[in-house]
Formats: C-alpha cells, structure tokens, sequence
C-alpha cells in the first residue's frame, strides 16, 4: 500500500503581469509602468530605470532578467529566449543589477542602457521584456500535504522605434458577435502587419437596411506590434436586434487609418 506519509507535495504558480501603471501584487510592485517606449536613431544610446518596491514586512529577493516577447489574439504569450525573435532588441541591452534584496518597505532601481546598433537596415519598433520576478524563498516547514506557493513575475517592455520611419500596416482578420450577460458586442481581431508598433482606437458607425445612421460606437485605444494580433471589442449598447450594415475604422494616429465594411444580424 501506499503510505503518503511524509511526503511533501510542492506546487509552483508563476504569473505574469502584463497590465499597464502602478501594479500591486505579492508585495513586491513595479512603481513606474510595465511599459518603456523611446525613439532612438541607429547608433544612439538611452537609459531607463525600473523602480521597485518592497511593500511587505519582511526582505524578499528580486530577480532580473531578460527574455522576447510575443503575443496574439487567441491568448498564446510567449516568453522565448533573448534575441530569438527577429525583431527583439534583447541584444541591444543591458540591466543591472540582476538581483535585489530589499528590506521591508525599501525601495530601488534596476539601471537599463539601450545601445542601438549602427545600422542603416533597422527601420521600425524593436522590443523585449526585462522579467521582475520574486524569489520564492526554500520551504523548510515538515508539513505533510500540499504546499501552494507563488511566485510573481512582472514583464517590463522595451520599446524602441528606430529612425522614425518604417512601414505601417494594419490588416482586418475577422469579428466575432458574443453576448455578455444582456450586452451584445463584436470583437474585432486586427493584425500588425507592418514594421511599426500600432495603437489603433477603433470606431464602428453602423447603418440600419434604410442607410439611416443608427450609432457611432468606440473602443479604447489598444497596443499592437509588428507580427502580433489583437481583438478590440466593441460593445453594441443600445442597439436593437435588426439587420446593419457598418463601417469599421482603426485610426493609428499619424494619419495612419484603416477601414473596413462590415455587415451583420442581432437578433
């Protein structure tokens, strides 16, 4: 028979935080922003910082490091290795310290230095994450049983637009009508398909079967990079069930703005 006794059972949870602004989670918090964005021409050099806070009562270990970053509209993220992806700029980079040990209540700052390279082939957005993970301190309890523990991790993005040029493009790749609770909304799933890093404000004017102006609906500005996708939702408050024709414009900013037609039925 199987005697469990004395055996312990560790269960590891990492999550990752990708959400813009002041974060706080696990005590230990990023104070400037999860995103850090700069124009820089070949063979510039910038600096940046990464604050952190230690909110707990007690010291905790911070790790540091680097990895690329990919994401997509179906939910799929990845954390690859740095400098896998062709447009990474983990390369570029370089961070210190790669480890913090702050006392309660302490804060400090994570030195990044962006070193773009001298090249007349970069043209457009570059980017990676610097991960700020805590460090889940050894186990030495002799509790039998489960034992969850978490481990935060922050995902800080680096940004960088080469030059100032590079082409934009912004491709239509589908909707979806959903239902949440007695809300209709459409999701919209639009794809970078340029060199450039896109933050489109999507807007829908829809069209009743007599060509009469029935709404004009809006959604908040979104980020997307080059080779990523994004779904927008639109929610259709206050429109009745009926046939409508629209049209769908992503404005980029820039004068860079796509458009698209669009039909469907609520019922």
């Amino acid at each position: 028979m199987f005697n469990s006794r004395g055996i312990l059972k560790f269960v590891f949870f990492s999550f990752i935080l990708l959400f813009c602004g002041f974060n706080s989670f696990g005590n230990i918090v990023v104070l400037n922003g999860l995103t850090h964005e700069k124009n820089a021409n070949p063979g510039e050099t910038y600096r940046t910082q990464i604050e952190i806070h230690n909110m707990s009562d007690e010291a905790k270990s911070v790790r540091i490091y680097s990895r690329d970053y990919y994401y997509s509209h179906i939910g799929e993220t990845r954390h690859d290795a740095p400098g896998t992806m062709d447009r990474s700029n983990a390369n570029w980079i370089t961070y210190q310290p790669e480890l913090l040990n702050l006392g309660s209540d302490e804060k400090a700052v994570v030195n990044v230095e962006v070193q773009v390279p001298e090249s007349n082939d970069l043209s457009g957005s570059y980017w990676s994450v610097i991960m700020v993970e805590g460090v889940v301190p050894p186990d030495t309890s002799n509790t039998v049983g489960v034992s969850i523990r978490t481990a935060i991790r922050y995902a800080v993005q680096v940004i960088t637009n080469v030059g100032g040029e590079g082409i934009r493009d912004l491709t239509f790749q589908g909707l979806e009508l959903s239902k949440n609770e007695n809300e209709n909304m459409i999701g919209v799933v639009v794809q970078n398909s340029g060199e450039v890093l896109l933050k489109p404000e999507m807007s829908l004017e829809l069209f009743d079967e007599e060509g009469n102006s029935v709404a004009t609906l809006k959604a908040d500005r979104r980020k997307t990079l080059p080779g990523t996708s994004i779904k927008i939702t639109i929610l259709l408050e206050g429109i009745k069930p009926g046939v409508y024709n629209g049209v769908l414009v992503a404005d980029c900013g820039d004068d860079s703005i796509y458009g698209t037609n669009v039909s469907f039925e609520l019922l």
